[in-house]
């Protein structure tokens, strides 16, 4: 096994029994008996599934070092049509990727598409990522470079023309009325949720036209788990929600550390408090400025394939509301403050623009 140890490769075991069996019940009702697991060193091929008396169902090595878990999932969903067909639907005189296949993909939201050698399919994945309109993008680039006048009213301004430009992007979209491809994407990092976290999610997910969910992640090179957030929607709104999601927990951080220094408080006992308070002034901000935004008129009853995208992934998805406590009523005031300050800097890149640590 290339450069791998035994431990690591019986946790990846492991964890791919896990993910089979939270699939074999959300996609296909429990109607698949678990295979044997193997690795394989094949930089050729994702993956692939064994019928017969050998019932192997095997996913690449390469492929499990050099991509996130959520696309070497994407490889066992698919590989676990294979064997859905083969020993469920026992349809047996069709090609590996014929009509039958394509239909069982398609109905339960995965990707049949997921073939070939690993360079290839990271290629086909990258573009999928890509924004159809990269001039949404531009567009919306400029106008939230001018948040970082001194200029209060100019970085309120673009922010709400930023907001209204996407508004009537998402609108023209759905005006068209044609078939979309949507992404999914996990954004932030593996560990334990937290109201920031939440807040921040909620965020993104009214006023940035994605879908969001909670799940269970893991990092492949480390053999660790915990929670991580998935967004859903067009490249484009994916791409923006993701920076915004970062920018918010970063920021937040920044003016907490302001905050201190402005008033000489040592430690960070109230450092959630702060930070919680800041977000939710900051959701409500945005609330309000949708409301009186010039574009009224222009009304967002959501993204009904998107919703139909959405429930194919999760078909029993159970949504949890997220709230928190104030244990300081000046410090939360103070957050709360800053929040209605607070205004999105420049950029539609990843986290990697911030500086600063995302919170844990």
């Amino acid at each position: 096994m290339i450069n791998i140890s035994a431990k690591l490769q019986n946790a990846w075991i492991r964890r791919l029994m896990i993910e089979w069996k939270l699939a074999n019940d959300r996609y296909f009702k429990n109607s698949m008996r678990s295979p044997s697991f193997i690795l394989s060193d094949s930089g050729k091929r994702l993956g692939y599934w064994k019928g017969g008396s050998s019932r192997t169902l095997a996913l690449s090595v390469p492929l499990i070092k050099s991509h996130p878990w959520q696309d070497v999932c994407e490889i066992l969903y698919h590989e676990m049509v294979h064997q859905y067909v083969d020993e469920v639907l026992r349809v047996h005189n069709e090609p590996p990727h014929g009509p039958t296949f394509k239909r069982i993909c398609i109905e339960r939201g995965i990707y049949h598409r997921a073939t070939g050698a690993i360079s290839e399919w990271s290629r086909q994945r990258a573009e999928g990522y890509e924004p159809d309109n990269s001039g949404i993008l531009n567009k919306v680039q400029k106008l939230l470079s001018l948040a970082q006048s001194d200029n209060e009213h100019e970085a309120e301004l673009a922010i709400n023309k930023a907001s209204a430009l996407l508004l009537k992007y998402n609108l023209s979209i759905l005006e068209m009325d044609a078939v979309r491809p949507y992404v999914h994407k996990q954004i932030g990092a593996i560990g334990r949720k937290n109201p920031a976290k939440s807040i921040a999610s909620a965020i993104i997910t009214k006023f940035f036209f994605v879908e969001s969910i909670w799940i269970d992640g893991y990092d492949s090179a480390t053999d660790t788990s915990g929670t991580i957030l998935e967004i859903s929607g067009v490249a484009a709104n994916v791409q923006m929600a993701e920076y915004v999601f970062n920018y918010l927990l970063n920021i937040s951080e920044v003016l907490w550390n302001k905050h201190k220094r402005d008033n000489n408080i040592s430690g960070n006992w109230h450092r959630r408090t702060f930070i919680n308070s800041l977000l939710d002034s900051f959701y409500h901000k945005l609330d309000d400025n949708s409301k009186s935004s010039g574009v009224s008129a222009l009304v967002w009853k959501g993204d009904p394939l998107l919703a139909h995208y959405f429930k194919k992934r999760y078909p029993r998805v159970r949504i949890v509301q997220s709230g928190f406590s104030q244990s300081s009523r000046a410090i939360s005031n103070a957050g709360g403050k800053a929040g209605k300050n607070l205004v999105i800097n420049k950029g539609i890149e990843n986290s990697s623009g911030f500086g600063g640590r995302l919170l844990s």
